[in-house]
């Protein structure tokens, strides 16, 4: 998994807008496996990882 993830995350230097928009204002989704989405923000030319969240997770936090 931690590969899976570690490769997700190298994409995304080159593709930041490959994930969909986010669920919380200015954040972006990337499904990286059936169970496991990357939540990432991007501000200016900085790509934060929010989390790693398994999709029977309540997102966004009630």
């Amino acid at each position: 998994m931690d590969q899976l993830f570690s490769k997700a995350a190298s994409r995304l230097i080159d593709h930041p807008k490959m994930g969909r928009s986010g669920r919380l204002t200015n954040t972006r989704e990337l499904v990286v496996h059936r169970n496991y989405i990357l939540i990432y923000d991007i501000t200016d030319d900085t790509l934060r990882i929010l989390r790693v969240m398994h999709v029977a997770r309540q997102w966004p936090p009630t």
